[in-house]
């Protein structure tokens, strides 16, 4: 196996071309039980890597929850139904990313795989089940005003992570959240402020290093300055070079001279200042123009999902693809399990047949791909000795998460004065977030329990994350007959919060409520609030630290995040 870069070039040579397009795709692998196509990608067209999403059993439509369209239409033809997958805790999931890794070992050449995932922090977490530890959203990490709690975080992430099998992390977010309206990144970025975003990522992608984590820059030159979601429309970033110079590019540029970013993910936006014509996803312009040559990195290059409606609709998902490669991409992101795979490797093998894609410019991309995964250790067979258990039981009992959730939790805004009386009549009414993996570590209704614990008297009506209109009339109906009220009102990627709830409960029982909320925006903040509770994350132990405000003495200790808007002042 290659161990030296001289091993490497030896591997290089060897390669087919089949080999060598396998090595530039990262394939999508949802559930937690590969079915007989995982398997073919990986011996019949040598993928690279898949992308893992076991918290979805399939990979599905992109559809707008504000109009209910179907933006991108993925249906698969194997028509399985998009429910539930079987739940594992991590060292269950672990046998299958094990057993993945043996079947890419049998393969000639034995190039290894990478596994690739999200886990920025909140609901962003493609590994959330078994116990493991979750940690707040990047912008609770900077409301803990402590850069050094990054550092912690990431490089228990990574431990956790890599004890499973995952290896290759989408994150961090390097986006510069101008754009409060922004549906997409909202707290997935730091801070609104270049510098601080610099700051808290330096800090990340140093405890992802030390762990042995690959990190993923994303989404370049920066996508924090739009109003609209590159899942279902495309973003135009309408903003002069130099802007994007001193604001953008400042985390990209600080990372790349430490040497902390192996990896940079692409955004699929169109940046006219760079190139009016192109997504940035297939700019040559952009990636190897700017990134490469003005920039100088010599990492890898990833795009971002190439299903996303942003892209899709304009180019076709395969061409998109051999595109993205054409502009100076080595590996591209297709998430989709059907015949688009088989489309996507025959249009890459056409573009390289015809010259677009040079194979003197298909091996340099295979030599940074496999150098990556060398200097990370894939070629090292040996699995992690680790249980994952193990692991998050001792992060659990660093009191980690705790430290952090308390650092991304701001003090109660309003009139009210807590802890709430235990005797008092109240109500709970919590959203349902149907990505949790619903075992005893983090399961609907957990706020309620956790209330109910400290001997409150209260009680649960669950909601949708946005509310029906049946639901409303029953809530109002009941509200009256309550002390108290306590709403959660999260907001996910477009998802709307449910403000108009909040604004009526108000008026019909003014000075009883109290909304915990997950961003410092309007998006989940309507205006006028009483009484309001931001934790920036909606996982166990950030719902276990407002549980303890309501009816305990426990003080958080977030800092307001933004620097663009005065303290407490939602936008």
């Amino acid at each position: 196996m290659a161990k030296t870069m001289d091993d490497l070039h030896k591997l290089i040579q060897e390669m087919t071309l089949e080999q060598k397009i396998g090595a530039t795709l990262t394939l999508g692998f949802a559930g937690t039980v590969p079915r007989k196509h995982i398997y073919e990608w990986i011996t019949k067209y040598h993928c690279g890597g898949l992308r893992l999403s076991p918290i979805f059993r399939k990979f599905g439509n992109y559809v707008n929850p504000l109009t209910g369209e179907t933006v991108v239409d993925l249906t698969s033809v194997d028509k399985v139904k998009d429910q539930a997958p079987p739940y594992m805790n991590g060292s269950d999931y672990k046998e299958i990313l094990d057993e993945l890794k043996e079947v890419a070992a049998k393969r000639p050449l034995g190039l290894p795989l990478h596994f690739s995932f999200d886990q920025e922090g909140g609901t962003s977490a493609d590994y959330n089940f078994g116990g493991v530890n979750l940690f707040p959203k990047p912008m609770g990490l900077r409301a803990s005003n402590d850069p050094s709690l990054a550092y912690e975080v990431a490089k228990a992430v990574s431990e956790q992570s890599l004890a499973v099998g995952f290896n290759f992390l989408h994150s961090p977010v390097l986006d510069v959240n101008v754009e409060p309206k922004n549906p997409e990144i909202y707290t997935r970025a730091y801070s609104d402020d270049a510098t601080l975003v610099t700051e808290y990522a330096i800090a990340s992608c140093k405890g992802l290093k030390e762990a042995g984590m690959i990190a993923t820059g994303k989404h370049f030159p920066g996508r924090g300055d739009s109003p609209v979601d590159a899942h279902y429309e495309l973003p135009v970033i309408d903003v002069d070079k130099e802007t994007l110079k001193q604001r953008d590019l400042l985390p990209y540029r600080a990372l790349i001279d430490k040497d902390l970013l192996p990896s940079i993910m692409i955004a699929h936006s169109i940046f006219p200042a760079l190139d009016k014509d192109h997504v940035a996803t297939v700019s040559k312009k952009i990636i190897t123009g700017l990134l490469r040559e003005e920039m100088g990195y010599k990492g890898v290059i990833t795009t971002d999902s190439m299903t996303m409606g942003a892209l899709a609709k304009r180019y076709g998902i395969a061409n998109a693809c051999a595109m993205a490669l054409e502009a100076g991409c080595d590996l591209v992101l297709m998430k989709a399990e059907n015949e688009l795979v088989e489309e996507t490797f025959q249009t890459i093998r056409d573009f390289v047949m015809e010259g677009r894609i040079p194979e003197e410019d298909l091996n340099k991309k295979v030599e940074r791909i496999l150098k990556m995964k060398m200097e990370y250790g894939m070629f090292e067979t040996r699995n992690q000795d680790n249980r994952p258990e193990e692991v998050n039981n001792r992060i659990r009992e660093s009191g980690l998460a705790r430290r952090a959730a308390l650092g991304a939790t701001l003090p109660l805004r309003g009139s009210m004065k807590l802890p709430l009386p235990k005797e008092g009549k109240t109500l709970i009414i919590e959203q349902i977030n149907k990505n949790v993996p619903n075992d005893k570590y983090w399961h609907y209704g957990y706020l309620y329990q956790k209330c109910m614990q400290t001997g409150a008297n209260v009680d649960l009506f669950e909601i949708d994350y946005m509310v029906s209109e049946e639901d409303t009339k029953t809530v109002m109906e009941a509200a009256g007959n309550y002390d108290y009220i306590v709403l959660t009102n999260f907001y996910v990627r477009s998802r709307t919060a449910n403000n108009e709830l909040v604004k009526e409960l108000q008026k019909a029982c003014p000075g009883k409520v109290i909304v915990i909320n997950n961003t410092p925006y309007l998006l989940s903040a309507p205006e006028n609030m009483e009484n309001v509770i931001t934790t920036l994350a909606t996982t166990p132990e950030n719902l276990q630290v407002v549980a303890d405000m309501l009816y305990g003495e426990t003080k958080p200790k977030g800092t307001w995040p933004l620097s663009l808007t005065p303290e407490g002042q939602y936008v």
